[in-house]
């Protein structure tokens, strides 16, 4: 049975919590569990494994002094708790933080937690998959200054290295006999909670490097344009349709390079400038 460390969704794990639960305990009900957790909602259990509810500080206390937590355990389910329910990024990374900071004696946590970081690290760094880029179109076999410079903006030969072991230790390049590296099939599952986040912080990067080639890159060797425009939320629905398509058919195109010797980074921005709440002023 997996433990709570190996979680990124608490009601997934008060979910499967309370059916092992019932297995052991035929006559277990979630009201059973509220008279135990000292809430007077019979149904207040069963609402919060459905998302119809929210735990806040006090009821989540409750909940995990009735479930029978151990110092981490209520450690690691508290963080878990206001990591699902932080909107800001910033708060986001905060608890990701705090999660991945529970100190236990547990191998199987201490596991979970080492993978859930190197699938973390792998999906906000953009690097790695500039890395994996270049390890499938050329021959590499441990020179990580080649690397490192081939990279742009170049990173360190140590990041390089570091970004190999990475890759290699999720199973997603493999050393040879020769050597040199080889691409796998192999692809990462992870919680969605975990993806999500990375790849907020990987959009900002990527961001970052779009204002990068911006100043750095002359402009036969990028494409970066723009447009403001004045629609309707039916027309950006429509519009994201389109740009969805358009992705599809870009990874048809690149499946079909049998020449590929460099590697792109392809953004897609759209967002407002101004206010999604204006109302006309016959509406005011």
């Amino acid at each position: 049975m997996p433990t709570i460390f190996e979680y990124t969704d608490y009601r997934k794990y008060l979910a499967d919590w309370f059916e092992r639960k019932q297995k052991e305990q035929p006559a277990f009900s979630y009201g059973v569990f509220a008279r135990k957790a000292g809430f007077t909602d019979k149904g207040f259990f069963h609402n919060v494994i459905h998302g119809k509810r929210d735990l806040t500080k006090e009821s989540l206390v409750k909940v995990s002094l009735a479930i029978g937590h151990s110092k981490a355990e209520a450690e690691y389910f508290e963080n878990l708790v206001f990591f699902n329910k932080a909107d800001e990024l910033k708060d986001r990374n905060y608890y990701y933080d705090k999660l991945n900071g529970v100190k236990t004696n547990e191998k199987t946590a201490a596991k979970a937690q080492q993978t859930r970081k190197d699938q973390y690290d792998f999906y906000s760094q953009w690097y790695h998959c500039a890395v994996r880029s270049l390890i499938d179109m050329y021959p590499f076999k441990d020179d990580y200054r080649w690397l490192a410079k081939n990279v742009f903006p170049p990173i360190t030969p140590k990041q390089a290295r570091k970004s190999v072991e990475l890759l290699e230790k999720l199973g997603l390049i493999a050393k040879q006999k020769n050597g040199t590296y080889k691409l796998t099939s192999k692809s990462i599952t992870t919680g969605n909670e975990i993806v999500s986040l990375a790849v907020h912080n990987f959009h900002k990067e990527a961001a970052d490097l779009a204002k990068n080639a911006l100043e750095s890159l002359p402009l036969d060797k990028r494409n970066i344009t723009g447009l403001t425009l004045g629609i309707s939320e039916k027309m950006y629905l429509k519009i994201c349709e389109e740009i969805t398509a358009f992705r599809s058919k870009v990874v048809q195109l690149t499946e079909q390079d049998k020449e590929a010797d460099r590697t792109y980074q392809l953004n897609f921005h759209l967002f407002p400038i101004t206010s999604t709440a204006i109302k006309a002023k016959g509406d005011l």
